[in-house]
């Protein structure tokens, strides 16, 4: 290797990543615990500053690249220039007579050596997805990765309110109930929570949300890296989809209908909210619960939720959170489908494009299915809870019945106290907990589609016992439906030992079994509604909540499907006999 080589790679591989860790550092001290500028982190930041802005400059003067290379070497060096200016302005202004260290100097000179790093490490991110791991080994370590983050984030001093101390189970709790976009929490997030705390649960929610591979794939898009070929085919497996052709648009669509969404949501959110005047508050309750409705996270920065008496009886921020929920929990695939479907109806009309393309049959089973469990969900409590009893209700009984029927499909939201409803109205939720949104989105729970497809396959047994399952003119294949009804046994295999150990653990407690069967799916299925018991859990029984709700968010079988080596041997040969069964 020559000199010039071993320089560059220097720089890469030990100067870089040194500038990075010590600029998320100085940024940690400056946001979880100064909340200002101390000396020592004023020259910290310089000599990172003065660093960053010489590795960079060095490179581009070294480095003979061209084309697209060049220019993403001569954006980052513009960025060293403006590192280098503002660190030399922070230099001279103790000899200008300056008093005060500006904060908004030092966040951004630290800011941008972790942007221009991170985008770095992006650009290379071949090298490590090319690597021969499996996708659910991806996933759950992107998952996990981000947990440990959040939960090392949330036990900052500065992220909890004067005067608490948030434990390392607390934190990681919380962290992993973000993540896994669940919103079952250990503490008030409104009381307990500072402002930092909750913008970092906010981010957590984000991320958990789309997922972080998703976001870093996304990125190496946005930054004209494109995706390899390797990158597709890993990226179709974790995302179930074949078409590798469009897995590039496929994500920029997840993304892009994402913000989108959540921005249109925080402004009629936003419109919405009466009674308070702080602007600033508004805007901040707004976006946090926009994010938190359409990742299904269920999470609420008011103290009593949407009960609280901010909201209580706003109509249109129930309808709105609704909504955001359902477009959520529909999952990409079926958004995507029904965009291209209504473009190509728009084109049509206006007198262009006659072609109209056909619903996926995957589209049309998720719709009906959803609308069916919507309209079940909120008659059945309509009649359990208002009928049969006498039960709470904010915003007139139709809207409740509808919203917990939504709700209660992992999003975690609750309009009433949840401890004052009926027996009967907990089971009707478990069972919506249970089966959960669709595929391809924030929601959780078995699935739309497989509770769907398993019961079909099993009535088409039950009735004929041939052919494959017939819908929207459509054959679905004798596969998928025994996959189906295989992933509802092995949710039931998961459940009742879990129940079991669920037990033990809290016997003491003298909670009753229902009570912490509800608790136990409202973790699996990443819902996070709450007959107000979390709080209130041994260790035990929470370290048993973070587990189910990482199985539930990254999925039972993608978890069985990673550690239980594939049978390689040959077909045997052996002659076969049938075993009789019923």
């Amino acid at each position: 290797m020559t000199e010039p080589s071993r320089q560059v790679s220097f720089c890469r591989l030990v100067l870089r990543p040194l500038l990075i860790l010590c600029s998320a550092f100085c940024l940690l001290v400056l946001v979880g615990w100064t909340g200002g500028i101390t000396r020592p982190l004023h020259w910290g930041t310089l000599l990172i500053g003065i660093l960053f802005a010489l590795e960079r400059g060095w490179l581009f003067w070294k480095l003979k690249l061209r084309g697209r290379e060049r220019l993403r070497l001569a954006l980052h060096s513009g960025l060293a220039l403006a590192v280098f200016i503002v660190s030399t302005v922070l230099l001279l202004l103790p000899l200008l007579g300056a008093g005060e260290w500006p904060l908004a100097a030092h966040a951004f000179i630290l800011a941008a050596v972790l942007v221009s790093g991170i985008t770095s490490m992006i650009h290379h991110q071949s090298r490590y997805t090319a690597r021969a791991f499996h996708p659910g080994i991806l996933l759950m370590g992107s998952f996990l990765t981000i947990i440990i983050i959040g939960g090392l984030l949330l036990k900052m001093p500065r992220c909890v309110v004067p005067g608490e101390t948030c434990s390392w189970l607390d934190a990681f709790f919380t962290s992993t109930s973000a993540v896994c976009v669940t919103g079952l929490v250990v503490h008030n997030t409104a009381h307990y929570f500072s402002h930092t705390g909750q913008m970092v649960i906010l981010l957590l929610i984000q991320i958990g949300g789309l997922g972080i591979m998703t976001l870093s794939f996304f990125a190496a898009v946005v930054l004209m890296e494109g995706l390899s070929l390797h990158d597709r085919l890993l990226l179709g497996r974790m995302m179930q989809d074949k078409r590798l052709a469009r897995i590039g648009k496929t994500l920029s669509f997840i993304v892009g209908m994402t913000f989108v969404c959540e921005g249109i949501g925080a402004v009629i959110l936003f419109l919405g909210m009466d009674g308070m005047p702080d602007l600033r508050t508004r805007v901040f309750h707004s976006v946090f619960h926009s994010v938190s409705a359409f990742c299904n996270a269920g999470f609420s920065t008011l103290p009593d939720g949407l009960a609280d008496g901010a909201v209580g009886g706003n109509r249109l921020w129930q309808v709105v959170i609704m909504a955001l929920i359902v477009i959520g929990g529909l999952g990409a695939f079926v958004n995507e489908d029904l965009s291209n479907w209504f473009l190509a109806k728009v084109r049509r009309w206006s007198g262009g494009n006659p072609l109209v393309p056909r619903l996926r049959v995957h589209t049309r089973l998720v719709l009906f299915v959803t609308a069916l469990l919507i309209l079940g969900g909120a008659a059945a409590i309509m009649a359990t809870e208002f009928h049969l009893s006498d039960g709470p209700r904010n915003g007139g009984r139709i809207l409740t019945a509808f919203f917990h029927s939504v709700t209660a499909r992992t999003a975690g939201f609750n309009t009433v106290p949840m401890s004052q409803i009926s027996a009967l109205t907990m089971q009707i939720l478990m069972v919506l907990m249970l089966i959960g949104g669709s595929p391809g989105g924030t929601a959780g729970g078995l699935r739309t589609t497989v509770v769907a497809v398993g019961l079909a396959c099993l009535w088409n047994q039950l009735r004929t016992g041939k052919g494959g399952i017939v819908a929207f003119n459509r054959t679905i294949p004798r596969e998928t439906g025994s996959e189906a009804l295989g992933l509802i046994m092995l949710a039931a295999l998961w459940l009742v030992p879990n129940f079991i150990v669920f037990q033990m653990i809290e016997a003491g407690s003298g909670v009753h079994g229902i009570t912490l069967l509800f608790e136990l799916i409202s973790a699996f299925g990443t819902v996070g509604l709450s007959m107000d018991l979390t709080p209130t859990l041994s260790e035990g029984g929470r370290m048993l909540l973070i587990v189910n709700m990482f199985v539930g968010r990254v999925g039972l079988l993608t978890v069985l499907a990673t550690f239980i080596r594939p049978d390689s041997r040959a077909a045997s040969g052996k002659p076969s006999e049938n075993i009789i069964l019923t």
